[in-house]
């Protein structure tokens, strides 16, 4: 029921390195799951390697675990894997909220401010202020994030849902809820907070 499709695009992840990967579902039958990622092993993983594979959807995060069945390096790295059971949603996406540095620029009232994210999520962003923002809650701006996939940055309209004084006469942040954004853009943002999970994941020393 909530296996992998074809095209859909996922994040292969080796156990026990925690070394991810994207990639995207190329075919599925009986000897498994096919995988085309951008991998930069020399040597594939072996066979019995265990494989972790994780894609989102509209509803949350989905994960199955597996082995590696069969291997092809020619012409790109395909990586079948054999999943052990059924795939299970691990949690909301709405729930998926990591800190993370992005630049944004905001338009408050017809002002641009250049801004700092403190975390995002699929839901909304919090952007820390330098000086008393001229927003209040309930508020609408628009937002300009600039995430690090090589892509355009992501332009969305947001609601204010809190402002906070955080550093006393130097820094307050305000919370704000995606009102209008593409779904791709979402998607984007749901697939790069779950990058930054994988990597808190990984154990010290790995990259």
């Amino acid at each position: 029921m909530f296996g992998p499709k074809v095209g859909e695009r996922v994040i292969v992840e080796v156990l026990p390195s925690g070394e991810s990967y994207p990639g995207e579902v190329v075919f599925l039958d009986h000897t498994g799951v096919g995988i085309a990622p951008a991998m930069r092993w020399v040597v594939p993983p072996e066979l019995g390697t265990a494989i972790r594979i994780t894609f989102v959807r509209k509803d949350g995060l989905y994960e199955g675990h597996g082995a590696v069945a069969a291997t092809l390096r020619e012409p790109e790295v395909l990586v079948t894997v054999q999943l052990d059971g059924d795939v299970s949603r691990t949690q909301r996406r709405d729930f998926m909220r990591r800190d993370a540095s992005l630049n944004a620029d905001l338009m408050v009232q017809g002002h641009a401010h250049h801004c700092v994210t403190k975390d995002v999520s699929g839901g909304g962003v919090s952007v820390l202020f330098g000086e008393i923002p001229s927003l209040v809650e309930g508020e609408s701006f628009e937002v300009v994030l600039n995430v690090p996939d090589g892509r355009e940055p992501i332009r969305a309209q947001c609601q204010v849902k809190y402002i906070r004084e955080v550093l006393r006469g130097s820094r307050w942040l305000v919370g704000g809820q995606f009102s209008t954004i593409a779904e791709e853009d979402r998607q984007r943002l749901v697939r790069f907070v779950f990058r930054l999970e994988l990597a808190q994941k990984r154990p010290a020393g790995k990259k």
